[in-house]
């Protein structure tokens, strides 16, 4: 039955369960959610506890436990510890058992659960500090989330789904913020499955490697996170005294999508510190270009905009100018008029101007999402005539991040007086490919996105090209073309912005002043 709730009974180890905050989010969300029922714990008898780490991991830990607390908003477990203390202890009536913690159901217990157990690993592991801290180890560019999935039939472990999220300095933070992330990702997946009623195909998984760590790899961590922390306290008191010490400026070259490349591009003359999100737009037979300025002194971005002559640009102008920052200029024509949706997630909400006079007198048209916090967005009008809003929302506790999750709506157009969710939302998960790097790319009858590569612990690390397959009222689909990093050219911290317009294409790049 369709309106049927999808009975879920609550994994639990042996002993007391201290619960973590994902895990207490997670449990509020089931339990006030139509369409779930939770209907009692079942105590797990594999014991799946991650292998202790050195002395040296545990102190460092515990250190940036004390250090991280004032960053991380904590959340209140309590209500949920207290919901999971009254449940039975049973399995019966249960549809799905989800695994809180280190410990599994016995292929006994698996026998009287439809759909099986499933899992959060994170990096292989049951709990994503010690995850984290492997991760910062070993310098991984990001951390790895699967959910797992085992029956009666098949007790193994098995992975259904995957991602991965970028790293943070320490353990702490990036643990808490990947775990935080990983409710999204799961959520998600049982959504699915309460609408289907079907378990997705899986595959096998190598067994996780759990050796304990030894005294080597934890030198190697203090020495990353003395390294990461320092890097992050000299940006942040910089940032305090008026300096900015990463610049971002343009690039542009010419050609199809298909043959883009990073080192080919020519720099543009730099008028301002950071010079960011580039947009091009034709208009009465000239390139124009639209993006993010911002100076050292500035508290907020504004937009500017200069036309394309060349290889250079014409004196920028302020295009537009608000109380709180902006970004991410997305130009478009809708009928006889040219709108502009910048980002502004400073205001909490999704504002559309139209052009009253081109390029620098703009009027405030349309606004929507109000409370909501939502970044790099732009819309596509569709061959069908639907028009679809790309965007990347945060749906946060504690942290605020628009580069994991790519949502889609369709909505009327630059009104946005009907604004519909895409049943699949969010459609793409992952720091490495979620986040908008500009609008959709049409060249002949295939249609790309450029994405963003948020790794190694670096906003804007690289760019990807993906073409997007299906887009329709029911389906999103795309898939990975190309990935440019700064190995593609020599001297950049990061690129995370392409756009293509008659044969011409801007992009932008950072480096550290």
């Amino acid at each position: 039955m369709q309106n049927e709730k999808l009975k879920v009974a609550l994994v639990t180890p042996p002993g007391l369960l201290g619960l973590q905050d994902w895990q207490a989010i997670l449990i509020d969300r089931l339990r006030s959610d139509p369409r779930f029922e939770v209907t009692g714990q079942i105590v797990g008898g594999i014991d799946r506890r991650d292998r202790s780490g050195t002395l040296l991991m545990r102190l460092l830990m515990r250190a940036e436990q004390v250090l991280a607390a004032r960053r991380i908003l904590p959340y209140d477990t309590q209500p949920a510890a207290d919901f999971l203390s009254t449940l039975p202890v049973t399995q019966d009536q249960a549809d799905l058992a989800l695994a809180l913690g280190p410990a599994s159901l016995t292929k006994y217990q698996l026998a009287q659960l439809r759909f099986g157990e499933w899992a959060v690993a994170f990096g292989g592991m049951s709990d994503p500090f010690k995850a984290a801290m492997t991760t910062g180890a070993g310098r991984a560019p990001h951390v790895q989330v699967e959910i797992h999935s085992r029956s009666y039939e098949d007790p193994t472990q098995r992975v259904f789904r995957q991602t991965s999220y970028n790293r943070k300095p320490g353990s702490v933070l990036t643990g808490a913020f990947v775990a935080e992330k990983s409710i999204l990702f799961l959520y998600h997946a049982m959504n699915e499955l309460a609408e289907r009623r079907s378990v997705p195909e899986t595959r096998q998984l190598p067994e996780a490697t759990r050796e304990k760590p030894d005294f080597e790899s934890s030198l190697v961590y203090a020495f990353n996170l003395v390294s990461d922390v320092s890097e992050k306290l000299k940006s942040e008191r910089l940032a305090r005294a008026g300096q900015i010490r990463e610049s971002w400026q343009l690039g542009s070259s010419s050609g199809p999508v298909s043959g883009f490349h990073p080192g080919k591009a020519k720099g543009l003359p730099r008028s301002s510190c950071i010079m960011a999100d580039p947009f091009l737009f034709e208009h009465q037979g000239q390139q124009w270009v639209f993006f993010e300025a911002m100076n050292a002194e500035d508290i907020n971005g504004r937009i500017e905009v200069a036309r394309l002559e060349g290889d250079c640009l014409t004196e920028p102008v302020t295009a537009l100018k608000c109380t709180y920052h902006l970004s991410f200029p997305f130009v478009f024509r809708a009928g006889d008029s040219i709108f502009m949706m910048p980002e502004t997630q400073a205001a909490k909400r999704l504002e559309i101007w139209r052009c009253t006079k081109f390029p620098d007198e703009w009027e405030l048209h349309a606004k929507a999402f109000e409370g909501q916090y939502l970044a790099d967005s732009s819309m596509y009008l569709g061959d069908d005539g639907r028009w679809w809003l790309i965007t990347n929302l945060s749906d946060h506790f504690a942290f605020q991040d628009h580069s994991s999750e790519l949502y889609l709506f369709e909505v009327d157009g630059p009104d946005l007086k009907t604004i519909k969710p895409h049943p699949k939302n969010p459609v793409v998960f992952g720091s490495d490919c979620a986040r908008n790097a500009g609008a959709i790319i049409r060249q002949g009858d295939r249609l790309f996105r450029p994405s963003q590569n948020n790794s190694h612990g670096v906003y804007g690390f690289g760019l990807n090209l993906m073409e997007i397959i299906k887009l329709d009222e029911t389906e999103y689909e795309e898939r990975f073309i190309r990935q440019f990093t700064p190995k593609d050219r020599p001297g950049v911290k990061g690129m995370h912005h392409l756009s293509v317009a008659g044969g011409q294409i801007v992009m932008d790049w950072s480096s550290a002043e």
